[in-house]
């Protein structure tokens, strides 16, 4: 079973949803967490269809403050990089940056 890219986008947005309301000091604190701002969760579609979504929050200007928070969700479909390394190229991806005042930028 596969899910279409729409239903993929739509659970990637409402798990991206969660990290938009969490106030900077606390993306901050995930950064530099023992995890150092990765989240990784698996669950499955409505359809069936299993995923992974992978989260990274990083400092995009750490001078700034900025936040970045880059998610992608992929359905396992896996390939080789150099025939040996396993590669995942995720189905659907987004990003936000996040000011210390709570403004996203380029929104």
């Amino acid at each position: 079973m596969t899910a279409d890219l729409e239903t993929l986008a739509a659970i990637l947005k409402d798990h991206l949803a969660i990290y938009r309301r969490m106030p900077h000091h606390e993306l901050a604190a995930r950064i530099e967490s023992p995890l150092h701002g990765l989240d990784v969760i698996d669950g499955t579609t409505p359809g069936g269809t299993l995923y992974t979504i992978e989260t990274n929050i990083l400092w995009d200007d750490r001078t700034k403050r900025q936040i970045r928070v880059m998610a992608d969700l992929s359905t396992g479909t896996r390939g080789c990089l150099l025939g040996f390394i396993p590669a995942v190229s995720p189905e659907v991806a987004d990003e936000f940056i996040l000011t210390p005042d709570g403004t996203f930028l380029g929104e």
